[in-house]
């Protein structure tokens, strides 16, 4: 009887071994379609023996655990493609934006306009006296202008855009960091119950994939399953003095967020600072980048130099604590006010200590959607200020021409101006103008070789045509190079043909209109190998999602196998219990007879 009753008991172990194992295929094949699912098994082992007196009998089959298939490599190499990714395609995104901006394929592009005003000036040599021609003149100028102001306007703002973007990449970045962390804590509770949290640990690997395409991470395997996560860089490459962990598996350690810097601002001063120089700054941020309500802003008075101020205004992104408040490199809470006026005091990272926070951190990740973010924004930088340099060559050289002047002090009437009313030296592609005396009245324009408007010679509009061809010293123009700084390079002297004075050609310079196609050149290779880095990249990490699936995901074709393999042996062990009940009932009932 015993012998039957341990048959009975093996076969029952049996059908639940493979309940379970038919348990486990059934969620498979619920979960084919789920983002992020990773395939799991029923791990089998033989129960505890027992010992006869001819030797040890086995007594059955145990599910010991019920574990998911996952290749720990590849998802490292899936991650790190998935920055790649994100920083080209965020810089693809916004570099087509540029060269959409420029529309150079138009007869509205620059280089088109450019070609216009040149050819103006040509006939205005030949008929001088014409008020038409010299209409003509002002208006294609003036177009000239227009068109420059319009890319000014539309690169700054789409540099604005590109700081929209990042400060929701905080928000996001923050919200999957706090999911992160409570799975961890999940995760971590149940394996001390000694259970597989399989289907925890998928949302938590899914929710740091998608962290990996914001930025580089670092992953610290610890015990019971739990994750202590890190930025792969956290300063522009240089890791901080103290390592400041996003994420940890022991919920009393101290983590880092991100806030988002929404202002930077010249500190009141006695002497005026302009944006960009060496000085003190109001630095305003949010708290965790959630710009919601004002309850959120913090602001900080911190010393910037040149470099600090363009990393910091490109950047945009900071190191905080968890409550979002900023932290300098060893985890030191910064001092700042509030919105409300309450002062921020300077604490260690625990809180427990007051100490003197010195700098702020910058988060600047070498790869991620962050970075594509963070480094269109020097390139969009460099636009600008390439057409503010040649915005000052067209100004200087046509002005100097125009006038016979290389001081612009002693030039009364400049043809081309400051919007602003500022300084010519201050002259920009957001605020070059054509004089408003000029298109009020376009006889004031000087086409001869006299000094005065009534020269009808045409002279000085030929020379203002032949700019055209002049070599410039464009490349080293800067924000405070004046006209006369640039003929110190471009010598001024005069044409003897012509009777005026006329810029010459430096043999390392370049013509205005070579000067704005080696600007679209340049557009147009970056966002090329933009484009082209994310379609190789596109198809590198299709092939490691298709190797991962091959290991990770559900083959309904192999889970279909496998059901029918565990139906078969669960019917096979319910045949056992059947055969041992009838010989149990011919041994009972036989027993009556």
């Amino acid at each position: 009887m015993s012998g039957l009753y341990s048959t009975l008991n093996v076969a029952i172990r049996g059908m639940n071994s493979q309940q379970t194992a038919i348990d486990v295929t059934s969620h498979n094949i619920a979960n084919a379609n789920t983002d992020g699912y990773s395939r799991q098994r029923a791990l089998m082992e033989t129960t505890r023996p027992s010992t006869t007196s001819t030797g040890q009998l086995g007594t059955g089959v145990q599910v010991s655990s019920i574990s998911r298939i996952r290749d720990t490599y590849l998802d490292y190499q899936v991650r790190t493609e998935n920055g790649t990714m994100g920083l080209y395609q965020g810089r693809e995104k916004f570099l087509t934006e540029v060269q959409s901006i420029f529309n150079e394929v138009s007869e509205t592009g620059v280089s088109s306009m450019l070609s216009e005003v040149f050819k103006s000036w040509s006939s205005l040599s030949t008929s001088p006296e014409s008020s038409n021609t010299r209409t003509v003149v002002a208006q294609k100028s003036k177009a000239l202008t227009d068109q420059l102001n319009s890319t000014y306007s539309q690169l700054s703002k789409l540099k604005i855009n590109c700081q929209d973007v990042i400060q929701k990449d905080v928000v996001d970045i923050n919200g999957m960091l706090d999911q992160i962390n409570d799975l961890n804590q999940q995760v971590i509770g149940v394996k001390v119950g000694g259970n597989e949290p399989n289907d925890l640990m998928d949302k938590r690997d899914l929710l740091v994939d998608q962290l990996s395409a914001k930025f580089g991470i670092t992953i610290d395997k610890k015990t019971l399953a739990g994750e202590d996560l890190k930025a792969t860089d956290n300063v522009g490459g240089a890791d901080p003095t103290k390592d400041l962990y996003l994420v940890k598996s022991n919920p009393n350690d101290a983590v880092s967020r991100f806030s988002y810097v929404s202002t930077i601002v010249p500190s009141a001063t006695v002497a005026p600072q302009k944006p960009g120089e060496d000085g003190n700054y109001d630095v305003t941020y949010y708290k965790n980048g959630d710009i919601s309500t004002d309850a959120n802003k913090v602001t900080m008075t911190i010393h910037l130099t040149p470099a600090e101020y363009t990393t910091l205004d490109q950047g945009r992104v900071i190191m905080a604590d968890k409550e979002g408040y900023a932290i300098d490199k060893s985890g030191t809470r910064l001092a700042g006010t509030k919105s409300d006026g309450e002062k921020v005091l300077a604490t260690d990272v625990s809180g427990a200590a007051e100490a003197s926070g010195t700098a702020n951190v910058l988060f600047n990740p070498k790869t991620g959607e962050l970075n594509g973010y963070q480094s269109v924004q020097t390139d969009i930088d460099t636009y600008i200020s390439d057409l503010n340099n040649m915005a000052k060559a067209i100004a200087y050289s046509v002005n100097a021409v125009h006038s016979g002047e290389s001081d612009a002090d002693k030039d009364t009437r400049k043809f081309f101006v400051n919007s602003t009313d500022g300084k010519e030296e201050e002259i920009t592609a957001g605020n070059i103008a054509v004089n408003g005396d000029i298109l009020n009245n376009v006889m004031l324009i000087n086409a001869g070789k006299g000094s005065t408007p009534e020269a009808y010679d045409g002279n000085r509009a030929l020379a203002i045509s032949k700019l055209k061809d002049v070599k410039l010293n464009i490349q080293g123009i800067g924000t405070k190079t004046t006209r006369a700084d640039l003929l110190k390079v471009n010598t001024f002297s005069n044409d003897t043909t012509l009777g005026v004075m006329m810029v010459n050609s430096t043999s390392d310079g370049m013509t205005i209109s070579g000067d704005f196609t080696d600007i679209i050149n340049r557009i147009a290779d970056k966002t090329q190998y933009a484009q082209k880095t994310v379609t190789n990249n596109t198809t590198l990490l299709a092939g490691l999602e298709e190797s991962r699936t091959s290991i990770s995901g559900v083959s309904l074709d192999e889970e279909m196998a496998n059901l029918i393999q565990f139906q078969h042996a669960y019917a096979a062990n319910a045949k056992i219990i059947s055969t041992v009940d009838e010989l149990l009932d011919l041994i009972v009932n036989g027993l009556k007879k």
